[in-house]
């Protein structure tokens, strides 16, 4: 994932990451976790595998294949029904490109934000320590009453 950082910046922070999600007209979308899935699955052979591989279920990960193939004319993963070699799935030629078509218009996003991001860097507050809330005086428990006679 491409990230961005400023440059001499001495304070200890994360660096920011900037994140590409397209949502096309029809309502579909294309975004950094499916790309990442196509990725595994393309490395894996295998949408269980890619799926493990990211922690996520088989069906999560066959229903976000099953939405980037209807979102296109071609399909980007081809399946293979198991038998005695077992199932298996591969990116298609098109799955191939399209993962690299993503990974250039993430790198062109963070290139053109790089001066943007750097002057919001710039205006954030130093990391503080989270703060333990004072313990509500409201939700403490009553004081027993005193014992007859004490």
């Amino acid at each position: 994932m491409p990230e961005l950082s400023a440059a001499g910046d001495n304070r200890s922070r994360a660096m920011t990451r900037l994140t590409l999600r397209l949502d096309f007209a029809p309502g579909s979308r294309l975004g950094p976790g499916k790309v990442r899935l196509l990725e595994e699955i393309g490395r894996h052979g295998s949408i269980s595998a890619a799926g493990r591989a990211l922690g996520m279920s088989y069906r999560r990960a066959w229903l976000l294949v099953d939405e980037v193939n209807r979102s296109f004319r071609d399909p980007a993963v081809a399946t293979q029904l198991g038998g005695p070699g077992g199932g298996g799935a591969a990116l298609t030629d098109w799955g191939r490109t399209l993962v690299g078509l993503y990974r250039d218009a993430e790198r062109a996003a963070t290139a053109a934000a790089a001066d943007t991001v750097r002057a919001l860097e710039g205006q954030l507050a130093p990391p503080v320590a989270p703060q333990v809330a004072p313990p509500d005086p409201e939700s403490a428990a009553p004081a027993a009453p005193p014992e007859p006679g004490a």
